[in-house]
């Protein structure tokens, strides 16, 4: 007997271990899938961490080969023979970006006008046409009150008559009449009802919002496009006789490194008729209508490749020069980075 009370107890202790609490078992499974979770975010944040690094890494070498181009840029502008030829250089790419501020500016007042003008002309068509529904919808609902008001005034009257029909001789007409007002009071119904969906229309047609605007059409694009191109024409053409229209341009596509102007008296000459072309890109005179009339004559001759295009094809436009001085396609040859400036 003192043999089987430790045998007993032995197997109740392994049956109880055997037996997993199911709390217990909830407990392990969140433990385990939070590790799960916290492998994954490790995970993350351990190619975040690369990430940051390769990035910190690609800015170092940035900044390295910006100091590069520092030092260079400073032995070249110390240089006597060299820095007159830099300065001319810079003076370029500044009236090339000069130019192209000119294009963006006008761009971007020419679109805040043309959608100015366009959402003007779709809010009035709105409220027009809201205008003219609600004279349609003012019409039926005093209809429907018409028709609700005299239906009212049959049952009124239906129950005027059964309140006179007394006494047991009127047996059958108060029946007769009965049957009449029930059949009135369905006809009232549906002229309620029809009257309540009438003032729910018309209340839904005061309460419709402004719609929103789509932006510019197709052909508020274009017109906008083809006066930007006009004003590139313009600016290429007050600067092509003076030949500053090509330097700036090969300025804007070469290194400063590659620059050669000539001797100092040249170089300070080049300063001096950039100082003027500047002044002459940022006058005004006359710009308005020479665009106006450069913009006309292109409308006239240029073609698309689609419907749906809203650059001009560069082989179509007009000549960007007058006067005898070298011409340019200034789409083609991308004056003063023109195609970043029109719309799509």
């Amino acid at each position: 007997m003192a043999v089987l009370i430790p045998e007993k107890w032995a197997q109740i202790r392994l049956s109880a271990i055997g037996r997993a609490d199911p709390l217990e078992q909830e407990r392990l499974l969140k433990l385990f899938w939070n590790r799960a979770e916290l492998k994954k975010e490790l995970q993350g944040l351990d190619d975040q961490l690369h990430g940051l690094r390769n990035k910190l890494k690609q800015q170092e070498n940035a900044n390295t080969r910006l100091q590069q181009q520092v030092e260079q840029l400073e032995m070249l502008l110390g240089n006597p023979e060299r820095g007159r030829d830099a300065l001319v250089h810079f003076g370029m790419k500044a009236l090339w970006r000069a130019c192209r501020e000119q294009l963006e500016q006008f761009a971007a007042e020419l679109k805040r006008q043309r959608q100015d003008a366009q959402r003007k002309q779709q809010l009035a068509e709105f409220q027009q046409d809201r205008s003219e529904r609600l004279k349609v919808a003012d019409e039926r609902l005093r209809q429907a009150e018409e028709v609700a008001d005299a239906e009212r005034e049959r049952l009124k009257q239906r129950n005027e008559r059964m309140a006179r029909l007394n006494g047991f001789w009127n047996y059958f007409r108060r029946r007769e009449l009965a049957a009449e007002i029930i059949a009135q009071r369905q006809r009232c119904v549906v002229a309620e009802r029809a009257l309540a969906d009438m003032r729910e229309a018309h209340r839904t047609i005061e309460k419709e919002p402004w719609p929103e605007f789509p932006g510019l059409t197709i052909d508020g694009r274009r017109s906008v496009n083809l006066a930007v191109i006009a004003y590139s024409q313009l600016l290429y053409a007050r600067l092509a006789a003076s030949g500053l229209a090509m330097d700036a341009r090969l300025a804007n596509n070469r290194s400063v490194e590659s620059a050669k102007h000539g001797s100092l008296e040249t170089c300070l000459a080049r300063l001096q008729d950039i100082d003027e072309a500047l002044k002459l890109v940022q006058s005004q005179d006359g710009v308005v209508a020479e665009i106006k009339q450069r913009t006309e004559r292109m409308a006239a001759v240029v073609t698309w490749r689609s419907a749906n295009e809203t650059v001009p094809q560069p082989a179509s436009l007009p000549h960007a020069a007058t006067g005898g001085v070298p011409d340019a396609n200034v789409l083609v040859e991308d004056y003063w980075d023109v195609y970043k400036v029109l719309l799509r």
